[in-house]
């Protein structure tokens, strides 16, 4: 296609660049580009979809990446899964193998234990998580490109592409709707000329199956274009199939849209509008209506009015907090391919400037990829059909890292996503704590794909899953999490707080077995995905974490029955699981003085491994903690130091430096937080890789670093605020916004400058209440209109009393060193 004057006049001979052609990063954005003020840029195209700049919603997401002549938008929906007969499948009933199971464990025969409790049950993965298909967008005629520029706005959730030729600058810019829940993209051509562009589907994307059909759709009506791609799954697997539609709406006098094949074909168009929606459908019939159609049909060509209405919801949201670390404005602007560069050439040393854009970049990673489900693996955004671990909801480590920032950054309002898929699945998780244990209560899996919570990801070879007693506690955290920090009674009394109770009782019917010392065993255990050093099997007894997690749902029933004020009395819940809480054995403190990861005298630890289980009640738990289990914090730190990196995965450093932060060791968070940004391991969108050197597009590290960060900067529990528990000495100061504490305190912003020896905030308490404000560094004065007092703990710390509703500044005075 050539790109027509308005006037209809031949463009005449230019030479085109090619989908293969370079264009070279420059040093600076040019001076036409106005640089958003939270966002990125770039000064090349993307070559691969794995570095294009990413836009979503929480249902629907996009990958912008390409060259001029040829724009390409990979489409995903949170709900396309591929099916693979998995759905309605429940775990095997293993009840009637548990005693003899135990029998061995406790006798030592680990490998005959784990042999004998799925014997026969093959390992199930989850359906894989794939994109829809790929949007082409093919001007062959465009003109020489000079001064390309892309970005993305974080406040707005704004792709933009530009650059000039002799005529001036052509523009492509695309979000994601939250109001009308549609993928906008415009196409704005250079002065004086139009867009004239063919549109295609693209579905040989890598991986893609041989036994997905595909259909591709163009129609025209009402003088708009239709581009429609239908996939239709292997029948009998699970959901029948899914499609997308495009909607190419085409302003200016002269412009037409018409249907080549299966392309929508634009000419002389003054402006192009294209609005795409996606879905998945259960029946051969659903799409016969054409819904998605009627949808686009229905919805506003005006792409102003369209994205007003979306940053009404996404920008206030966003805004909510920021993170300054005194990084100068020159900094500020350089293109995310220079950050990158920079980092990479000094990878012992963290760029404060990349820091600082990591959080801003994790914060709208996160907010873009939660709503109907929480983030996946690869948050909201594939371009492959065989992404790692079925790019799936990963629930023993991944997903709660995620979202570690959501509660305490002032987002809790797209944790629905989450708490639905909680809660929806509370079902599955019963039939496996009764096919797998006998028991009532829940045993939650350890992954999702985000349509069933059955436990079917276990063998009885390597991966015992169904061993891992601890993951329901370890799901439910982040809703008790919400209600510490909102105060939400309504949630909590209706939602939370009777799948707390119901929790207790897997735990009373699972706890039969006691040793020596009349103490609870956990038995089969599984400290989620290691083996003792000394036997090389993964089934175990007693692994710490798991004995963490008892311990903690059981509190946590107690403490709900006292809330609402049920199961009292003798013989009730409380009485129950009180005595149960204090059959619960001791964790156990290794030869090196290390927090052993089992609690079991005959087992070994064995360090070099990615996950840290045994540090649950170090994080996301408050169990661990200086002033109520200070004995346990020297060896958790014990633990952290001598635990290796194995593949240096993202997951396993950002647990370690959640849990650093929790043990005040700001040294150990920077280096865990090195270990991502200093091992190449970002994206130019600043997602980030699973492994070093861009290996498997991950979001773990993106979406949880913010998280990081502020846990690093203020710790809360109900009753306590601490201020720089973990500050790592290179972030020596800067100011951070929009903190929410557990107990229901708002923290508006707070700073800090070392050299000044001063940290400032300024707060608000949804209620009355007096709580013990803390810094580790220590306190030589605190000076505040709120009343003080003494603490018990030390001149560390002092007890403040909160107003409710009443704003409060406070300056804590720094001591010297």
């Amino acid at each position: 296609m050539t790109n027509h004057p308005l006037d209809g006049s031949s463009n005449g001979s230019v030479d085109p660049i090619g989908s293969t052609d370079p264009i070279t990063a420059g040093t600076a954005a040019p001076p036409r580009v106005t640089l958003p003020d939270r966002g990125i840029h770039d000064t090349s195209p993307a070559a691969s979809w794995t570095d294009g700049f990413l836009t979503g919603n929480g249902e629907h997401g996009a990958v912008l990446h390409g060259v001029p002549t040829l724009e390409k938008v990979v489409l995903n929906h949170h709900r396309l899964v591929l099916p693979n007969g998995t759905r309605t499948l429940e775990p095997p009933v293993l009840s009637g193998r548990l005693d003899g199971v135990r029998d061995k464990a406790l006798a030592g025969d680990y490998a005959g234990a784990n042999r004998d409790f799925a014997s026969g049950w093959s390992l199930h993965w989850t359906q894989t998580y794939h994109p829809a298909y790929e949007l082409l967008i093919s001007t062959p005629g465009m003109t020489t490109v000079d001064d390309y520029t892309r970005t993305t706005d974080y406040r707005t959730g704004e792709v933009t592409s530009s650059w000039t030729d002799e005529y001036g600058t052509w523009t492509r810019r695309a979000f994601v709707s939250r109001t009308d829940n549609v993928i906008v993209h415009e196409l704005i051509p250079a002065p004086g000329r139009t867009v004239d562009t063919t549109l295609s589907v693209n579905t040989a994307l890598d991986g893609v199956p041989g036994t997905v059909g595909f259909t591709t759709r163009a129609t025209v009506s009402d003088g708009d274009g239709y581009l429609n791609l239908r996939g239709t799954y292997p029948a009998g697997q699970g959901a029948f199939g899914y499609e997308g539609v495009t909607r190419v709406a085409a302003t200016g006098a002269n412009s037409s849209v018409t249907v080549s094949g299966s392309t929508i074909v634009v000419s002389r168009a003054a402006r192009v509008l294209l609005l795409t929606k996606l879905d998945r459908y259960e029946s051969a019939t659903a799409w016969d209506s054409e819904p998605l159609h009627a949808q686009l049909a229905a919805t506003g060509t005006d792409y102003a009015a369209l994205r007003s209405a979306h940053t009404a919801l996404h920008t206030e949201l966003y805004d909510r907090s920021r993170l300054d670390l005194d990084v100068p404005d020159a900094d500020r602007g350089l293109s995310v391919s220079e950050l990158i560069a920079r980092q990479n050439a000094d990878r012992d040393v963290i760029d404060l400037a990349l820091l600082e854009r990591l959080y801003d970049s994790g914060r709208y990673l996160f907010l873009s990829s939660s709503g109907v489900l929480p983030p996946r693996l690869t948050g909201i955004w594939t371009g492959s059909w065989n992404g790692a671990w079925a790019d799936d909801l990963t629930t023993d480590a991944n997903i709660n890292l995620q979202v570690a920032g959501a509660n305490i950054l002032d987002t809790t309002e797209v944790m629905k996503g989450y708490f639905d898929l909680v809660l929806g699945q509370l079902a599955d998780w019963r039939t496996n704590a009764a096919h797998l244990y006998g028991a009532r209560g829940f045993l939650a899996p350890s992954r999702t794909d985000g349509e069933y919570g059955h436990m079917l990801h276990f063998d009885n070879d390597s991966f015992p899953g169904h061993c891992w007693t601890g993951g329901a506690d370890w799901l439910l955290y982040p809703m008790l999490e919400y209600y510490e920090v909102t105060g939400d009674s309504e949630f909590h009394r209706s939602k939370l707080a009777p799948a707390l109770m119901e929790l207790a009782l897997f735990y009373e019917d699972f706890l039969t077995r006691s040793d020596a010392n009349g103490k609870a065993v956990f038995v089969p255990s599984f400290s989620m995905e290691n083996a003792p050093g000394n036997t090389g099997v993964c089934l175990s007894v007693n692994a710490t974490g798991d004995i963490m997690a008892g311990r903690h749902a059981l509190q946590a029933a107690v403490d709900a029955a006292n809330a609402l004020g049920v199961e009292q009395g003798s013989g009730q819940g409380v009485s129950r699981w009180t005595a149960l809480l204090a059959k619960l054995p001791d964790y156990r403190v290794n030869s090196d003085g290390a927090l052993a990861e089992w609690s079991w005298p005959t087992l070994t630890d064995h360090y070099d491994h990615r996950h840290v289980q045994h540090l649950y009640g170090a994080w996301p738990l408050h169990e661990i903690n200086p002033e109520e289990q200070p004995a346990l914090v020297g060896p958790a730190l014990k633990a952290l130091e001598k635990r290796g990196d194995q593949n240096i995965s993202a997951h396993g450093s950002l647990h370690r430096a959640l849990a650093a932060a929790r043990l005040k060791d700001g040294g150990k968070v920077y280096d865990n937080l090195r270990k991502i940004i200093g091992n190449n391991m970002l994206f130019r969108s600043l997602m980030t890789s699973h492994n070093p050197d861009l290996d498997i597009y991950n979001a773990d590290a993106a979406n949880a670093l913010p998280a990081v960060l502020a846990e690093a900067l203020i710790y809360s529990r109900p009753g306590v605020l601490e201020v720089l528990p973990a500050l790592p000495d290179q972030l020596a100061q800067g100011t951070i916004t929009g903190v929410r504490t557990r107990g229901g305190i708002r923290v508006h912003n707070f700073s800090w400058d070392l050299s000044a020896r001063a940290a400032t905030l300024s707060v608000t308490s949804a209620v009355d209440q007096t709580v013990t404000l803390i810094s580790c560094r220590g306190m030589t004065s605190v000076t505040t209109s709120a009343t003080v007092a003494a603490s018990p703990l030390g001149t560390h710390a002092r007890k403040m009393s909160l107003a409710a509703g009443q704003r409060t500044d406070i300056t804590v005075s720094l001591p010297t060193g």
